[in-house]
């Protein structure tokens, strides 16, 4: 479901996933290589790393739009360029970066997420069960739901959230990514980063079959472990 949603009205799951999947491929060009192999992914410490940086986010929104900020002029009509990595083609160009931009401008400071290690768990039975088999989707293969998979580990009150992101990129890149939302009408991404009432979240990242990475952030208003 897309659109921002009051935690204390939501009796049911929101469940957002990036579908402009263009951020996660390349339009040309090549990285340079390293001197040296690359290192195994982190990907406790990324996911770690996730809600660490929507914490930065929700504490000064309008102060972290300075991240979005440099993008523009990286735009060349819906191509971006990043230093050091592969062009990507986007569906908006810049025009979904500077509405994000006004957004975080309007968004007051919020309360920190507390990390939840069942909400961590919930969000890493999704990517063991998607990831392999280059799934898209927040029904998993047990058809479960993120609401469901979050009762696995805790008792949640008020609303849970899940985004998911694909596409190789540092925690800060995912987070960026999900407040741009290019190619999401609704924003759904960015309405669950922003919305104040969530308490709780967790993370989970690992490969991922066609995109080689994907990241499930779970939120929830109310969560308590098991």
């Amino acid at each position: 479901m897309a659109g921002r949603r009051r935690p204390a009205l939501v009796r049911t799951a929101i469940a957002t996933v990036v579908l402009g999947l263009a951020w996660a491929g390349s339009a040309g060009g090549q990285a340079r290589a390293g001197p040296t192999a690359p290192r195994p992914p982190d990907w406790t410490g990324l996911a770690r790393g996730l809600v660490t940086e929507a914490n930065l986010l929700r504490r000064d929104p309008a102060g972290y739009a300075r991240y979005l900020e440099v993008m523009l002029s990286r735009f060349d009509g819906p191509l971006l360029q990043r230093p050091g990595r592969p062009l990507l083609r986007t569906e908006e160009g810049e025009s979904a970066v500077r509405e994000a931009i006004a957004a975080l401008r309007r968004t007051r400071p919020m309360p920190p997420l507390r990390w939840s290690p069942g909400l961590a768990r919930a969000a890493g039975d999704h990517v063991q069960d998607q990831g392999p088999v280059g799934g898209l989707e927040h029904r998993g293969s047990d058809g479960s739901r993120p609401a469901r998979r979050m009762s696995r580990y805790g008792d949640w009150r008020g609303g849970v959230a899940e985004n998911i992101a694909f596409g190789v990129n540092s925690a800060r890149e995912v987070i960026v990514q999900l407040l741009v939302d290019d190619g999401v009408p609704a924003r759904g991404h960015r309405a669950a980063l922003l919305d104040p009432g969530w308490g709780y979240a967790g993370a989970a990242c690992g490969a991922h079959r066609d995109y080689a990475q994907m990241c499930v952030m779970d939120f929830a208003a109310q969560y308590a472990e098991r």
